[in-house]
């Protein structure tokens, strides 16, 4: 007979809290959030936006898909590129341009 069995974390400030105790919560939830933003948008035919800043108030949204992913960066062609011109590591953002980048400034979409 098979059995199921659940299992479920329940995730407070004080659980999962490295040696210092609160002091390095803000940074040990940095480290999990880039490790799954990582994990998500890092592997090829992924479909990922970003928002770059225009101005002081106005934010734009760029979309595109990995075609590439290295240990600490990836790289992503451009299917959208927003409403404004931008510049990402000295590349033009227009469409089917290719663009390498850091997992953590991208975050898996829907279009």
């Amino acid at each position: 007979m098979n059995a199921l069995v659940l299992v479920v974390f329940t995730l407070t400030p004080f659980t999962l809290t490295p040696i210092g105790g609160e002091a390095f919560e803000p940074q040990f939830a940095r480290e999990v959030n880039e490790t799954a933003t990582r994990a998500a948008v890092a592997k090829a035919g992924a479909k990922v936006c970003r928002t770059i800043r225009v101005g002081i108030a106005e934010r734009d949204w760029v979309r595109g898909v990995v075609v590439e992913a290295s240990d600490d960066r990836i790289r992503v062609q451009i299917e959208h590129a927003g409403r404004f011109p931008h510049v990402l590591d000295g590349t033009a953002v227009v469409r089917g341009a290719l663009v390498w980048d850091v997992p953590a400034d991208w975050t898996p979409c829907i279009f």
